[in-house]
């Protein structure tokens, strides 16, 4: 059973006991200029859980792949990196080298689903 929480890069939790704007969120988590970034949790099943990264905690630059397939890809992290939130995300991307950084929010999708 998920619960929403925020899930600080120093591996403490704090619980959520109730929907909390995305304005809010933001705030909760020291969220930069880029705002928010959305991760689907899918490995939650149904109803959707979603994971609120901090849209700047990564330095990125574009590759153009050619074709018009272009990839953003991270060349450094502004934020520790959250060892709690990296393993929730592995759950779904195992292989992936990507870390998530800063502190994070946990939340139902129906929160703000329409």
């Amino acid at each position: 059973m998920q619960t929403r929480r925020i899930i600080r890069a120093d591996g403490t939790e704090e619980s959520l006991p109730r929907p909390v704007s995305t304005k809010d969120i933001a705030r909760m988590i020291g969220a930069g200029p880029k705002g928010l970034d959305i991760v689907n949790l899918l490995q939650f099943g149904f109803p959707l859980w979603v994971m609120c990264v901090d849209g700047s905690g990564h330095e990125t630059k574009t590759v153009d792949h050619g074709g018009g397939h272009f990839e953003l890809v991270s060349i450094g992290h502004t934020k520790l990196v959250n060892e709690k939130a990296t393993a929730i995300y592995r759950m779904r991307a195992p292989h992936s080298a990507h870390v998530i950084v800063g502190d994070v929010a946990i939340i139902p999708d129906d929160d703000y689903a329409e």
